[in-house]
């Protein structure tokens, strides 16, 4: 099996080379990483927003990916269940950071309860766009371009159109599948 069928399109070859891995063929273990190294790379950097510990989010997310499928872990869609893996780990970096930072700069003195309120606020906030920007780093392409260009450069349905020479129904449907996908996979990251 090589890198070429390292896809989630045939269920049985993945449940294949799970197997195999965990039967201690770490060198196919070795080729996931290569193929996914860089996808995992950039979420955790979209997250954390450093590239030292993006490295760094990005090893221990093969670690704990290599584990699990040590562990017989069942996998259904190898590039999400990563994505997952590495968004997760980065969150939780990013909240024990700001959870230090926030115990650092504490002086007792200065509490102001709605000051705390209002930074965690901000924290969930931050956390809620950096997953729904991971969220989105996995959609297809064509979903990506769509959101990208309605939500955050605001531009209309007719100019997507014009831009990506495609139909307005089509850039429509490609925004409604989007934020259909967005959904459900919203759920899946848990809140």
């Amino acid at each position: 099996m090589d890198c070429e069928s390292i896809d989630n399109d045939s269920i049985h070859d993945l449940s294949s080379l799970i197997r195999q891995i965990a039967d201690g063929r770490t060198d196919l273990f070795e080729r996931i990483v290569l193929e996914y190294q860089s996808l995992v790379y950039t979420v955790c950097f979209n997250i954390v927003k450093n590239r030292q510990e993006a490295e760094n989010m990005a090893q221990e997310t093969f670690l704990s990916a290599f584990l699990s499928i040590r562990a017989s872990t069942q996998i259904n869609n190898l590039k999400s269940w990563l994505c997952k893996i590495a968004a997760n780990k980065s969150i939780d970096f990013k909240r024990k950071q700001l959870n230090a930072a926030a115990l650092y700069n504490k002086d007792i003195t200065e509490i102001n309860i709605p000051d705390k309120i209002n930074v965690e606020n901000q924290i969930e906030d931050k956390i809620r766009d950096e997953k729904l920007s991971v969220i989105i780093s996995g959609l297809p392409e064509k979903y990506i371009n769509a959101i990208r260009a309605f939500y955050f450069e605001q531009i209309p349905v007719k100019e997507i159109a014009k831009i990506y020479n495609l139909p307005e129904k089509t850039v429509e449907t490609q925004l409604y599948r989007a934020k259909k996908l967005i959904r459900e996979r919203w759920g899946e990251y848990g809140d």
